[in-house]
């Protein structure tokens, strides 16, 4: 059995960097100043190669690959590894230092402190605080960072005049927002996260006493409103004031948090919207339409630049939910090459299926449906449902039962669907018992009706009451 190193942890990092980084990190060990061995340079190159082609050979194929005239040694190889690990997290840790101009002149003005350079050490906060407020980001960063030049401010104000009783005057405030913002933000993090995963989310003392500050204790701090709005929306789903609060003021602010934390929020504001819909509250189909449109125009539903297929799949399910049909069509042809390539095909001819059926257009939705290969499981169930009710709705009576027979058949011999595997199966059993009910008496379409509405596990509810004049 061959001994590889693709687990490694060399191997794992430098398969997360993007080309351009992996072009940058050679440089950076071609650097004396960094990297004196040819040997690592060597060993990266080979490892570079077998990254590429995706077949990994054992450990005295690496290592012949050196050059080196000794016979293998695992140890050294193993040591060579680790170096190169070192100089691949410094190198991750000097790129993005470099990206963060803020960073860079707090570490020159610290450097000056430590060399009691006192006059150098102040021009440089000063320097850090312009770059700081050039920067468009008001998030719970930007206010540590304010502290942090506080802090700095204040240390060296103490050194030359430490009888001084004014340098606590910005200090304090500072610390107070930045700490207030941190502790807003992950409350509402880790209560939105017990809310999806029951954890049970104890909050402490400290936690209640700072959520129930008055909104006026922010001042004007946008992003500290915003989470706090968001830990109350999380605690009253039920007031639906709260929520628009929190979606006007991100849709109005979002631009005072970075691209990462924008989507983070966006992606809060609209599984919120979902459960509430999923509790029978429609209307909030309309609100997780609008956070979609605003997403996509300020590129925050993007992520290295390509939309997510269930993002995608999402946006037009929303959109014929609220009987937007044109909007949906022209989304499909703007934002389809967004898409990661192997999924354009088949999810935009599923997509179209989906909107022509809304239309009622059932020929070309079956003509869609089979212009693509549903390999993608979830896909294929969303397709064989499709399918299931263009022919219910036609009266096809013959194809829907060798349909039905082949869907369980689908259901049966995949192993791993669990939830699905229950979901579909009764949307298949219900469907049989409506084909065998007398849909003009109205005690047995009652009694089909209350079995329905009292399963749990059924996402296509509403179809199946629609059929019983529900």
């Amino acid at each position: 059995m061959k001994q590889t190193i693709e687990k490694s942890k060399l191997v794992e990092l430098l398969r997360i960097f993007s080309k351009r980084e992996i072009n940058a990190f050679r440089q950076f060990l071609l650097s004396p100043y960094f990297n004196q061995r040819t040997d690592l340079i060597q060993l990266f190159d080979c490892l570079q190669k077998y990254m590429e082609c995706q077949e990994w050979p054992d450990k005295k194929t690496i290592w012949a690959s050196l050059g080196t005239d000794q016979a293998y040694d695992a140890r050294q190889l193993l040591l060579l590894m680790s170096y190169l690990t070192k100089l691949a997290e410094q190198f991750v840790a000097v790129e993005n230092t470099l990206s963060d101009s803020f960073e860079i002149k707090m570490k020159v003005a610290e450097h000056c402190g430590k060399h009691a350079s006192e006059r150098q050490q102040a021009l440089w906060l000063k320097e850090a605080g312009r770059t700081l407020e050039k920067q468009d980001s008001r998030n719970a960063e930007y206010y540590f960072r304010q502290y942090q030049i506080e802090a700095a401010a204040y240390r060296l104000a103490f050194s030359r005049s430490p009888e001084k009783e004014d340098h606590f005057a910005n200090l304090t405030p500072s610390l107070d927002r930045a700490f207030m913002a941190m502790k807003l933000r992950q409350n509402m993090w880790l209560l939105n996260h017990d809310k999806l995963y029951k954890w049970g989310y104890q909050p402490s003392a400290l936690d209640k006493i700072v959520e129930q500050l008055p909104l006026e204790t922010f001042g004007s701090a946008t992003a500290l409103h915003l989470y706090a709005f968001g830990i109350a929306m999380l605690k009253e789903p039920e007031n639906d004031a709260i929520f628009k609060q929190f979606k006007n003021t991100l849709v109005t602010n979002s631009k005072l948090f970075p691209m990462e934390e924008a989507r983070d929020l966006y992606l809060l504001a609209i599984n919120f919207g979902v459960r509430q819909v999923n509790d029978g509250r429609r209307v909030y189909f309309h609100d997780i339409m609008d956070l979609y449109k605003e997403g996509l125009e300020q590129g925050f539903l993007l992520r290295n630049g390509q939309l997510s297929r269930f993002t995608y799949h999402n946006i037009v399910a929303t959109a014929l939910q609220i009987g937007d049909m044109d909007w949906a069509e022209s989304f499909l042809e703007i934002w389809t090459n967004k898409l990661e390539r192997p999924f354009r095909e088949r999810m935009y001819h599923f997509n179209r299926a989906k909107i022509a059926y809304a239309r009622r257009h059932y020929d070309e939705a079956l003509l869609l449906l089979q212009q693509s290969n549903y390999h993608d499981t979830l896909l294929n169930l969303g397709a064989r449902t499709l399918l299931l009710k263009i022919y219910y709705e036609l009266d096809e009576w013959d194809a829907l039962q060798s349909h039905l027979d082949a869907f369980q058949n689908y259901l049966r011999r995949k192993a791993d669907l669990s939830y699905h595997r229950t979901n579909y199966r009764n949307l298949i059993r219900f469907t049989r018992k409506l084909l065998q009910i007398n849909l003009s008496d109205k005690k047995q379409c009652q009694k089909l009706s209350d079995q329905i509405n009292q399963e749990n596990i059924l996402t296509e509810k509403d179809w199946l009451l629609s059929q019983l004049g529900g």
